[in-house]
C-alpha cells in the first residue's frame, strides 16, 4: 500500500511535487526508467568486459597480434595516418591523435562545476619500428593519462587558457582579489604524436589491407578495444570501478521500474 501510494510522486529539484496519475503516464515512466537502467547496465558489463580483457590479454609483439585470433596487447609509438594531419590540444599546445580536456571552477561546499570541456581523436598508427596497425578508437575505448593543475594567479589563467579554439571567456569567471582567484582547475589529456601506449584490441589484417597501407587495424567495433597511455593495471581498475558502478546504479533503476510497472497494471486490473 505504501508503495502504490508512494511511486507516483516525484519531487523537483526545485522542491515543488510532481504526481503521476494515470495508467498511461505511469506505463511511460516505467518505460522511461527501464531503459536508464538498461542503457547504464549494458555501459557496466562493458566496462566489465574492458577490464577483463585488459588483465587477461597476454602482452605480444604488433606482429603476434595480427596473426593471433583474439584479443592482444601491443606497445607501440604514435604516429598521424599523414603528415601534418595532428590534433593540437588545447590546453598544453601538444601535437597528438586525441585530447580530452576539462576547465572548472572549484565552489565551495558544491564541488566543481564545469565552464568548458571536450573530447577529439580520430584515427592514427601504432607502430613499433617494423609492423603498423592502425588504430580506430571510440570515446569509450580512450583511457589517457591526464594532468590537473590549479593556477593561482588571473594571469596564469589567461595564458593557460587564451586559444581561440575555446569557446572560453575565463575573465567571466575569474574574482579579482589582489592576485588570488575563484579556484580554476585545468584537466587534459592527450596521446601525443611519438608517444608510447599500450592497446588492447583485435587487429583485423584483411581491413588493414583494403582501407589502409597499415599491416592492420584495431577498431572499436570489432572487439573490446582499450587504447591507453597510462598504466594498464590503473586503467583496469578504474574499469572495474566504473562498470560495478553502473551495474548497481542500472538494477536499483531496473528494480524502481518494475515497482512503477506493477502500480501501473494493478490500478486497472
Amino acid at each position: 500500500m505504501f508503495i502504490e501510494e508512494s511511486l507516483p510522486i516525484l519531487t523537483l529539484s526545485g522542491g515543488s511535487v510532481l504526481t503521476v496519475t494515470g495508467f498511461l503516464p505511469r506505463l511511460l515512466l516505467g518505460i522511461m526508467i527501464a531503459w536508464m537502467g538498461l542503457t547504464a547496465m549494458t555501459s557496466g558489463v562493458k566496462s566489465v568486459k574492458d577490464w577483463w580483457g585488459i588483465l587477461t590479454t597476454d602482452s605480444m609483439s604488433i606482429n603476434e597480434a595480427i596473426t593471433t585470433n583474439g584479443l592482444g596487447q601491443i606497445q607501440g609509438r604514435v604516429r598521424s595516418t599523414q603528415e601534418n594531419d595532428a590534433l593540437i590540444s588545447p590546453l598544453r599546445n601538444k601535437e597528438c591523435v586525441a585530447y580530452e580536456y576539462n576547465i572548472s571552477k572549484i565552489v565551495q561546499d558544491t564541488g566543481r562545476s564545469s565552464i568548458d570541456s571536450n573530447i577529439k581523436y580520430g584515427p592514427f598508427i601504432i607502430s613499433d619500428g617494423t609492423t603498423e596497425i592502425l588504430v580506430d578508437p571510440d570515446e569509450d575505448s580512450l583511457s589517457l593519462d591526464t594532468i590537473t593543475n590549479r593556477p593561482t594567479s588571473k594571469q596564469e589563467i589567461m595564458e593557460q587558457t587564451a586559444d581561440e579554439r575555446l569557446d572560453l571567456e575565463p575573465s567571466a569567471y575569474i574574482s579579482d582579489v589582489g592576485e588570488l582567484t575563484i579556484p580554476i582547475e585545468l584537466s587534459e589529456g592527450t596521446i601525443s604524436v611519438g608517444e608510447e601506449i599500450t592497446v588492447v584490441g583485435k587487429a583485423n589484417p584483411e581491413l588493414g589491407e583494403a582501407i589502409t597501407d597499415a599491416d592492420a587495424v584495431m577498431a572499436s567495433e570489432e572487439a573490446h578495444l582499450t587504447v591507453m597511455n597510462d598504466d594498464p593495471g590503473n586503467t583496469a581498475l578504474r574499469k572495474a570501478a566504473r562498470g560495478g558502478f553502473l551495474l548497481i546504479v542500472g538494477l536499483l533503476f531496473n528494480i524502481f521500474a518494475m515497482l512503477v510497472l506493477i502500480t501501473a497494471i494493478s490500478n486497472v486490473v
